[in-house]
């Protein structure tokens, strides 16, 4: 009788310490008959007026005829901040923006073209990290990743890119902290089978955040360079590993975030460059790309061996592509013929490699974008007050899907279009995170045109 006594006293003892700790995390256990804690499950309710009230499903959306006719109104929603998946979604009218909403010409893009979305670069307990909004563990980042498989589909996705990332420790001698992973070899290879599931390939990016390190965009020296690469080393060979063992189609050799020019520098990052791929090569037999901002202004002559070994290029067009113009005129043909200049240059350089090249697409939602470039870090309360135009990020992405399909095969064979930054919920509305002004085009005029262009023919 008395160890019954004490195994009951462990025990209540054991679920009042553990309701303590959910208590202090916010924590909530998963979904299921047992009863939850009183900060789990409340439904939050709060009204909007002068807003839009747009389907989460594009099949209902007729474009851009829908956008001109609707109509304003006040409605009230339960977890405007917190919600994964919802039949529609609100946000202001004024959203919309100043520009006409274009007309789609020249879609599909051609077969050869993969079309790619590219998720947003974050990992997080819960997807929305906005204030109130809880999981148990990462349950509720799993949730949203699963249902959000499902949309790209539906929008026509063949594969889509991930990110996972490490940091900068100390900059001065080049460390990086590589036993800090954004996201764990569990969630990692939880990633990869779901996406298999859905017979999506992923291309596994990489990225290097300065952390909270002071950076230097000027390349101290060659041996700090070479530091560098030294140091990210056993985070790409151990993510090479990983991806081999799970089937994941491509793998970046270099990261972005991080990516001083390596102009003056050449010689250096080839030779050490040269020496991760072969090692990569030694643990992975799928596609290992390159990143190519790095080279901006470079010699390529003397990075022509890097060059010929990757299997493909990642390029980033210029978000801020007026910012230098005296013309600001935002126009799908003007922004066209501006990508269309950027492409040549493009083509005139990395072209003679004959390698695919991936564009991975950064336009983001706001009137300052396409002169300003991407909003990112820093005061939360500065994103929240830009001025939001889903218009003129649909402008921008028309004019590039465009001038992409014109420069596929003229100026250098295009391997895949990624609209990169794809939210992981159907949240639209600013709090903690700020989908309203980022490249995500969920639930916003753009990704309407990103299904056109991403559409196959019979024929395809």
């Amino acid at each position: 009788m008395k160890t019954f006594l004490i195994l009951i006293v462990g025990i209540v003892g054991l679920f009042v310490a553990a309701t303590a700790v959910m208590f202090v995390l916010k924590a909530c256990p998963p979904k299921g008959p047992w009863p939850v804690p009183p900060w789990c499950g409340r439904t939050v309710k709060e009204e909007f007026k002068d807003v839009l009230v747009v389907p989460t499903n594009l099949d209902k959306i007729i474009y851009p005829n829908f956008y001109k006719q609707a109509k304003p109104t006040n409605i009230t929603v339960n977890d405007p901040y917190c919600l994964i998946e919802a039949p529609e979604t609100v946000y202001p009218a004024t959203y919309l923006g100043d520009y006409s909403l274009p007309q789609i010409k020249g879609a599909p893009l051609p077969a050869g073209i993969t079309r790619i979305i590219g998720l947003k670069d974050g990992w997080m307990p819960h997807p929305n990290n906005n204030t109130g909004c809880y999981s148990f563990g990462y349950a509720a980042m799993k949730e949203a990743y699963e249902k959000t498989l499902r949309r790209v589909k539906a929008i026509g996705a063949e594969k889509i890119t991930f990110t996972n990332y490490v940091h900068l420790s100390n900059f001065k001698s080049a460390e990086i902290d590589v036993s800090d992973k954004a996201v764990s070899e569990k969630d990692l290879r939880f990633v990869a089978t779901k996406a298999r599931e859905q017979n999506l390939e992923v291309i596994l990016y990489l990225n290097l955040s300065p952390g909270e390190e002071k950076v230097s965009l000027e390349i101290p020296s060659a041996s700090w360079l070479s530091a560098l690469i030294h140091n990210w080393e056993p985070f790409v060979l151990d993510q090479a590993t990983i991806a081999e063992e799970t089937g994941i189609y491509a793998i970046m050799i270099n990261h972005f975030h991080y990516q001083p020019s390596i102009k003056g520098f050449e010689d250096a990052y080839q030779n050490e460059m040269l020496a991760l791929l072969q090692k990569i090569r030694n643990v992975y037999s799928g596609k290992v790309l390159l990143m190519i901002e790095p080279m901006s202004d470079a010699n390529l002559g003397k990075l022509d061996t890097l060059l010929k070994q990757v299997d493909g290029f990642i390029y980033t067009p210029f978000a801020n592509i007026l910012q230098y113009e005296s013309d600001k005129t935002v126009s799908v043909s003007r922004l066209k013929t501006q990508y269309l200049n950027g492409f040549a240059n493009l083509g005139r350089d990395f072209g003679k490699y004959s390698k695919p090249i991936y564009f991975r697409i950064l336009i983001q939602s706001h009137k300052e974008s396409l002169e300003k470039g991407i909003a990112r870090g820093g005061d939360p309360c500065y994103q929240k007050n830009l001025d939001v135009d889903f218009s003129a990020q649909a402008v921008a992405y028309e004019a590039m899907m465009e001038a992409i399909k014109q420069a596929h095969n003229n100026y250098f064979t295009v391997g895949g279009v990624d609209s990169y930054g794809y939210w992981f919920t159907d949240v639209i509305l600013p709090d903690v995170s700020q989908p309203q002004i980022a490249q995500s085009v969920r639930n916003k005029p753009a990704e309407s045109i990103v299904k056109e262009w991403f559409k196959r023919l019979v024929a395809q």
